[in-house]
């Protein structure tokens, strides 16, 4: 907001007529598609579906999540990794082979 109120400071005639125009493109464009959302989101609640239906089971994160390949339990707590990636604290100057699930 305060660059466009420095700009309205600063800004000719000519220049604030093109950035009122602009800004009614962006407002129109807004309110249409708004209206478009409410007419998707009213037929789908017609026909008596959510938004879960339609998107149920897609995942956003595409990479498998790997199982835990080592698990120790130090002071009271259980640490587990991977194998993959820097070794934690935990796993620091041990046998791995002793800590495999």
């Amino acid at each position: 907001m305060r660059e466009i109120k420095s700009f309205i400071k600063s800004a000719s005639f000519n220049e604030l007529e093109k950035a009122a125009e602009l800004i009614n493109e962006a407002i129109d464009s807004q309110r249409e598609q708004q209206q478009v959302k409410d007419e998707v989101l009213a037929l789908i609640k017609e026909k008596g579906l959510t938004l879960e239906d339609l998107v149920g089971g897609v995942q956003s994160d595409k990479r498998a999540k790997v199982k835990a390949k080592y698990r120790i339990e130090k002071d009271g707590q259980v640490f587990e990794w991977t194998g993959r990636g820097k070794t934690p604290k935990a796993f620091a100057d041990v046998n791995l082979d002793d800590y495999t699930i």
